[in-house]
């Protein structure tokens, strides 16, 4: 039985980053890009007004003020998405709507709620400006957000909303990706039926199917429904070896010691190159490690609340790696105690509990009952308890870490 931070040293050291992959740009939202993506033109590409209001040249407002103002004709309207008919002189103004191309001979913008027109509001032969205006005033030059030849987004980004509204700017319309891995589960045990069945005594829903479903989604990757196995070697085997050509594969259930779990003696069977088969924490100390084929096997304990604990610690990890991620683990934060906590010394024990923010400091308890088979205490929670290994007892008041499971960082 190894330490949790051996378990997941072994694990992560055991997966590679996938292969690239080129994508629309509409679907790499989350993906992590692959190349350093270089701007083939400046943006803006040309200069432009940042406000409506009028294009003009600045001298021409020398002294203006609400009392004095300048009086300029205005010799056309310039709308987003057209350029001007001719250069502008001494004396005139074009009126100029945010994001059109900056006219030439003109040198700065004037809001117009700064000026007052004469006759119909767009039919407006003069226009009165009110105040003096610099030169430079309300233009964005071309090149301010963007130089040509600069590096706009590096390898190793996740790619966001803005990312791909940068790339779109750029003009292109699919981009390098690292692809996402394909995660194969497996539910096992004579126990488990679909959860459109009926319940029969002794049977139960297969609700790991699903939750593993969820979590595999969650950090990204694409999960694969095996379905169900009954404990028969001959099936499990058939199952694990027909599965299509996924890059991991999780089974839950038959990584214990019983006479039926079968799963471990199977992989080992298939030529699994096993790590690892316990892991000193609570819940989930039965998780078989290995690789079948080059490829990471997670076998998970067929308790819900353990299978998806070992998930959160160790395939979730694996999965962001794989993907490209850099950053792989859950935010943790140091959280004041409600109650105390007794547990036996050997494991490190994950609790699942409620975490809250309030007076500047984190608070947390725990969501209830801790059993393993116990989910509604997963559903209930927003965080996991971290109680080392060396640790019986806790007392309310002391700070213990918590691993937050619903953060915006996450």
């Amino acid at each position: 039985m190894i330490k949790v931070e051996e378990a997941l040293k072994i694990i992560l050291d055991s997966v590679n980053v996938l292969s690239n992959e080129k994508v629309e740009l509409r679907v790499s939202l989350d993906k992590v890009l692959a190349e350093d993506v270089y701007a083939g033109l400046d943006i803006p590409p040309f200069h432009n007004s940042a406000m409506d209001g009028y294009a003009l040249i600045a001298s021409d407002t020398e002294g203006a003020s609400s009392t004095h103002p300048r009086r300029l004709r205005v010799i056309e309207d310039l709308k987003a998405g057209y350029v001007a008919t001719r250069p502008l002189g001494s004396g005139e103004a074009i009126r100029i709507m945010t994001g059109a191309p900056f006219p030439p001979g003109a040198d700065a913008v004037i809001m117009v709620e700064e000026t007052k027109v004469e006759g119909e509001e767009h039919k407006d032969e003069f226009v009165e400006i009110l105040r003096e205006v610099k030169p430079g005033e309300n233009v964005r030059q071309a090149g301010e957000d963007i130089r040509k030849g600069e590096i706009v987004i590096e390898k190793g980004k996740v790619i966001g909303p803005a990312e791909i509204g940068m790339l779109a700017s750029l003009g292109m319309d699919k981009v390098e990706v690292i692809r996402l891995p394909k995660v194969a589960i497996l539910a096992t045990g004579d126990e488990l039926i679909k959860v459109n069945e009926a319940l029969v005594p002794g049977k139960i829903r297969s609700s790991n199917s699903y939750t593993l479903y969820g979590q595999v989604l969650c950090c990204g990757g694409i999960p694969v429904d095996l379905g169900i196995v009954r404990d028969v070697r001959e099936e499990i085997r058939t199952k694990i070896e027909s599965g299509p050509g996924c890059d991991m594969l999780l089974t839950s259930g038959g990584v214990s010691v019983g006479d039926y779990d079968l799963v471990k003696d199977i992989l080992a069977e298939l030529g699994t190159e096993m790590k690892f088969w316990k892991v000193a924490m609570k819940p989930g100390k039965p998780l078989a490690f290995g690789l079948i084929r080059g490829k990471p096997v997670f076998g998970l304990p067929g308790n819900p609340v353990s299978c998806m604990v070992i998930f959160e610690q160790f395939v979730r990890p694996a999965i962001l790696k794989m993907s490209g991620r850099i950053r792989l683990n859950r935010p943790e934060v140091l959280a004041i105690l409600k109650e105390d906590i007794k547990k036996k010394p050997g494991r490190k024990h994950f609790l699942r509990a409620w975490v809250e923010l309030k007076d500047g400091w984190y608070w947390v308890k725990t969501t209830g009952p801790q059993g393993s088979g116990i989910l509604r205490s997963m559903s209930l929670a927003n965080g996991l308890m971290i109680i080392p290994e060396d640790a019986g007892e806790v007392k309310a008041g002391e700070k213990v870490r918590v691993q937050l499971l619903d953060h915006p960082e996450m």
